[in-house]
C-alpha cells in the first residue's frame, strides 16, 4: 500500500513539475530600434515624443538640467555588445549610458522587446545636439534610429 501511495505522489509530482516548466523558443531578430523620447528637469521629468518622422527633429524643446534622458524601443532582442550610442559622433556602448530596462512582452509573457532608458550627462552634450543608437540582434536583424536639434542649456 504504502508503494501504491509513493508511486500516485511521484506521477503528481512529475504532472506538477511538467505543467510550470516553462520553454523558450529562439530569441526574436532585432526588428526595431526608435529612438521614442527625451526628458529632462526642465520639463519636470515628462516625457517629450520624437516625431514619427525622419528627421527625428527636436527644435521644438529645449532641455537643462543634471542630465538628458532618452527612452529608446528595441523590438526583438539586442545584444548589448553590439549596441552602440554616439552622441555628437561619440560613440557609448549601451553599457556606459544605461539606467533603466523595462521588458516589452506579448500575451503569452514571452519577452519581445525592450524600452531602455539612457542617461546622458551634460558633459557630453552641446548647445544643439544628434544622437543615434545602432544595435544588432542577438539572433539577426540590424536597426538604427537618430534623433537630431535636441537642444541642451548647461
Amino acid at each position: 500500500m504504502k508503494k501504491s501511495v509513493a508511486f500516485v505522489l511521484l506521477v503528481c509530482m512529475a504532472v506538477f513539475w511538467g505543467s510550470t516548466v516553462a520553454t523558450a523558443g529562439p530569441a526574436p531578430a532585432l526588428t526595431k530600434v526608435d529612438i521614442h523620447a527625451f526628458t529632462a528637469q526642465s520639463y519636470n521629468y515628462q516625457w517629450k515624443l520624437t516625431p514619427a518622422s525622419y528627421p527625428k527633429s527636436m527644435n521644438a524643446y529645449s532641455f537643462s538640467g543634471s542630465e538628458l534622458y532618452m527612452d529608446v524601443i528595441y523590438g526583438g532582442i539586442p545584444n548589448w555588445n553590439l549596441t552602440f550610442i554616439k552622441v555628437n559622433g561619440t560613440q557609448y556602448k549601451h553599457s556606459q549610458l544605461f539606467d533603466h530596462q523595462f521588458f516589452i512582452t506579448n500575451s503569452g509573457g514571452s519577452v519581445v522587446g525592450y524600452k531602455i532608458i539612457y542617461k546622458i550627462p551634460p558633459t557630453y552634450l552641446s548647445a544643439s545636439n544628434t544622437v543615434s543608437v545602432t544595435s544588432r540582434g542577438t539572433n539577426g536583424g540590424s536597426r538604427d534610429s537618430i534623433a537630431t536639434n535636441i537642444k541642451f542649456v548647461k
